[in-house]
């Protein structure tokens, strides 16, 4: 093949790849500092045709940067890539991502300037700021709320249980059987809204408060968790095989186990209870179950029971906040996990919920 033709053919190649490239590309002669050619994209960066940019000074479209740091194009600016200013045709300015090199083209010295608009970056980058600064201002907020609701909520609270008890003690023989339950409702019902105060601080605080992440070993943690409840003598708890050692905040595997645990025992209906925890390697993840012969979970009700204040038995009945499956189930979340619950209604139910693995564990 003729060697003519063949640097023709090249450079024909070299002029389609030159008009499709992504990036803004421009070629200055290093004598003139003039632009001597540049592709579609660089002609759209910049704001204008192209027949308005041939032939023009590079210091006319890319000025330096303030505080004399380099400008996009310096012909004395070694190889490589960094961060500047391009100023288009109607004077505006955009932040743009450069890469320099030098090279000779048709016997002349020249440089190759590509550069990529970055204002969309910059922008995202500026919202994502504002945004954390908003979040910041939010969490706040919410500390100064759990400030509030610790000091001055549970104080008046305390006033009333004490005042109520004081009148029973002090009035109990003015008082009849009605009256003194009924205070002792009311008492009850002040431990109920304490623990429910408490129950919004636990939640409020998953993934604010943060704790130093530890090994813990849940074989030595469950036995003093369940020793906390004091488990009532007809129910049996029970740990199915080995537990694992899991990399976590203490405090949150607590709360985990021993809500799901202080449930089982609490909804309990059979003379003799039993619930069962048990783990099994899921490869990834470990996943984790607490079964009991309890009354069982509707299956219309299985996905309420994680909500905020829902409870299935009457207040009566039991003393409950509806605040504990929901702390649970962001707990679990928060480590990458999921929970849910499998039950027919009579034949008990069981809780089970994952938690993500390090990956060095399971790679």
């Amino acid at each position: 093949m003729n060697v003519n033709v063949e640097q023709t053919e090249r450079e024909d190649l070299l002029e389609q790849i030159f008009a499709v490239v992504l990036d803004g590309v421009i070629l200055v002669d290093c004598t003139t500092r003039r632009i001597i050619d540049l592709n579609t994209k660089a002609a759209k960066i910049m704001g204008g045709p192209r027949e308005a940019i041939l032939g023009k000074l590079c210091s006319d479209f890319m000025g330096p940067r303030p505080l004399g740091e380099y400008p996009v194009c310096d012909l004395d600016q070694a190889p490589g890539q960094s961060e500047s200013v391009l100023r288009r045709i109607d004077g505006t300015e955009i932040p743009v991502l450069k890469t320099v090199a030098h090279l000779q083209w048709q016997a002349r010295e020249c440089l190759v300037e590509s550069f990529i608009d970055l204002s969309q970056q910059k922008e995202t980058q500026q919202a994502q700021a504002q945004l954390m600064q908003e979040l910041e201002r939010v969490n706040q907020e919410l500390k100064n709320f759990a400030y509030v609701v610790s000091h001055d909520l549970k104080a008046p609270l305390r006033g009333i249980k004490h005042l109520a008890g004081w009148i029973v003690e002090d009035y109990a023989d003015k008082l009849d059987e009605e009256g003194r339950e009924q205070f002792f409702l009311l008492m009850n019902r002040v431990d109920r809204m304490h623990d429910l105060i408490q129950g919004i601080l636990a939640y409020s605080q998953i993934g604010r408060l943060v704790e130093k992440k530890e090994p813990i070993n849940l074989n030595e943690l469950l036995p003093l968790i369940i020793d906390s409840l004091a488990v009532p003598q007809h129910v049996e708890i029970c740990i199915a095989g080995e537990l694992p050692v899991v990399q976590a905040e203490k405090t949150r595997m607590i709360q985990v186990f021993q809500n799901l645990l202080s449930n089982a025992i609490k909804y309990m209906d059979k003379a003799q209870g039993r619930v069962q925890v048990a783990c099994t390697d899921q490869g990834a993840c470990w996943q984790f179950s607490v079964a009991d012969n309890g009354p069982g979970i509707a299956e219309q009700d299985q996905d309420r029971v994680f909500k905020l204040f829902r409870t299935l038995a009457p207040e009566d009945e039991h003393e409950s906040t509806g605040v504990g499956l929901t702390i649970v189930k962001r707990i679990v979340e928060f480590y990458d996990g999921r929970i849910w619950v499998e039950s027919q209604p009579g034949q008990g139910c069981t809780f089970l919920f994952t938690f993500a693995k390090p990956k060095a564990q399971h790679s």
